[in-house]
């Protein structure tokens, strides 16, 4: 098993750990933070929730894909990108939501935006190496 096949196993393990994480999330959302009458850190844990279960099985399509070869003369950036934009925005909201005067909270808050920066760097990566392998690649053939 080469290096590459590591990492995409790795990012299949990741991404079903962010959907297992985001239904979490989601649960305590709702019948914690709603309970309490924090609707806007309900509201706020519920767009990690959200992204984070989206996002994970991205992670897992995109490594399956990788292992399949689909993208094999490419570095794994996208998994890479996705799985940092991930951690940085759907981990900053939730540290937010869930303890909004911790230390971890500050640190993660400033990293949301840039978080989601990564994640749409990621796709428009996924769109350019998608390309390349479908045309570009086709054409020196």
């Amino acid at each position: 098993m080469n290096k590459s096949e590591n990492e995409s196993k790795y990012w299949v393990a990741c991404g079903a750990l962010w959907v297992a994480f985001s239904i979490l999330l989601g649960a305590a959302g709702k019948h914690i933070l709603m309970a309490d009458g924090a609707e806007i850190r309900a509201e706020n844990l519920s767009t990690a929730s959200q992204f984070g279960m989206i996002m994970g099985l991205s992670l897992m399509v995109l490594a399956a894909l990788r292992w399949m070869r689909f993208w094999s003369a490419y570095a794994p950036w996208p998994e890479r990108l996705l799985g940092t934009g991930l951690l940085l925005f759907s981990g900053g909201l939730a540290a937010r939501s869930l303890a909004p005067e911790s230390m971890v909270s500050d640190l993660m808050s400033p990293c949301i935006p840039c978080g989601g920066v990564l994640l749409s760097a990621g796709f428009f990566l996924v769109a350019i190496q998608t390309i390349a392998v479908l045309y570009v690649k086709n054409d020196r053939e």
